[in-house]
């Protein structure tokens, strides 16, 4: 899947729509550019939903425990 040319994240710190179909490829351009933070408030698909389940979010991913509980 593409970003469209009217996708637009902003670094800056903002709302999120986590259902938005394009939400984890803007969420790979903020890591790839090092964004600390980064907003979905002047995107053209702000209010677009998706269902989307849980392990599309890859919360099972190695070092999650790390950086959620702490570290131990």
């Amino acid at each position: 899947m593409q970003l469209p040319d009217d996708a637009n994240p902003s670094s800056v710190p903002g709302n999120r729509n986590l259902q938005c179909p394009y939400y984890l490829l803007c969420l790979d351009i903020a890591a790839a550019n090092m964004w600390p933070d980064f907003t979905c408030d002047f995107c053209y698909y702000r209010k677009a939903k998706q269902d989307s389940k849980i392990d599309e979010l890859d919360l099972c991913a190695p070092g999650w425990e790390d950086i959620w509980g702490g570290g131990s």
